[in-house]
């Protein structure tokens, strides 16, 4: 059977769909442009919170740098001043170390200091002092000569009436750096400004109510650069009379 020429022509083409998949609808197009700017929004935001966090954190790293320098100073500078080499000397006495004691102590210097206010007390109508008045006299004529003799008991004594100051303090049971600064705070100080080894110091404490004076000179060795050469306390003389009386033979006169 014979094809039909027309007939052949009809059948070798075919229809061609082309479908444009890049096309998208106006709606998705508006979607996508929506989501791009809102994630480049996004990414400024975080942007900036960044730099906003860098900046905050440099600020209070510089702050903190700045509290350290200034604490570090200010304690270089507390050291350097009378109560702390009172505080030294109170930790000592608590520990019971002689050796570190007298370092920061001149016993003998506060034995030279003690030596008339043992005289006035002996010499007074002091009831409470345990001491007849036949060996009253007796010190009080020869307490210049005893109580260079007396040294220990002195110190023991002297470092007895150092622990009260923790006491006073109310601080014992703190760190070192508390108890300094509340012995700093507790004291009247006054100092004479001169050479390092030529200044002097007072501080004044009230201990149990009753005043108890340290006299500290400039020192240019040892741990401080300030050292205990004298003390002044009814409670000190009364008790290195007691430990005199109790040391040399008396003769009844």
């Amino acid at each position: 059977m014979s094809t039909v020429p027309g007939e052949r022509a009809k059948k070798g083409r075919r229809s061609r769909i082309v479908v444009n998949v890049d096309e998208r609808p106006p709606e998705d197009r508006d979607a996508s442009v929506a989501r791009g700017r809102g994630q480049l929004r996004a990414r400024r935001v975080q942007g900036r919170r960044r730099r906003v966090l860098s900046v905050a954190g440099a600020a209070l790293a510089s702050v903190v740098l700045l509290l350290c320098l200034a604490g570090w100073w200010w304690w270089q500078s507390f050291k350097s001043g009378p109560t702390y080499t009172l505080a030294l000397a109170v930790e000592a006495a608590e520990l019971d170390d002689q050796r570190a004691f007298e370092e920061l102590v001149d016993v003998e210097a506060v034995s030279r200091s003690v030596v008339p206010q043992v005289i006035e007390r002996v010499r007074g109508a002091d009831d409470s002092l345990n001491i007849p008045p036949q060996v009253r006299r007796q010190i009080a004529q020869n307490a210049q000569v005893w109580l260079p003799g007396v040294r220990e008991q002195v110190r023991g004594v002297l470092m007895a009436e150092t622990k009260q100051l923790a006491e006073r303090g109310g601080a014992r049971d703190y760190p070192f750096f508390v108890r300094a600064v509340a012995l700093s705070r507790l004291g009247e100080t006054k100092t004479l400004a001169g050479e390092r080894d030529n200044r002097t110091a007072t501080v004044i404490y009230q201990v149990y109510e009753r005043p108890v004076e340290f006299g500290l000179r400039g020192s240019g060795e040892g741990q401080t650069e300030w050292k205990i050469v004298s003390v002044k306390s009814d409670d000190l003389a009364a008790r290195v009379a007691e430990q005199v009386a109790r040391t040399f033979p008396m003769t009844g006169k």
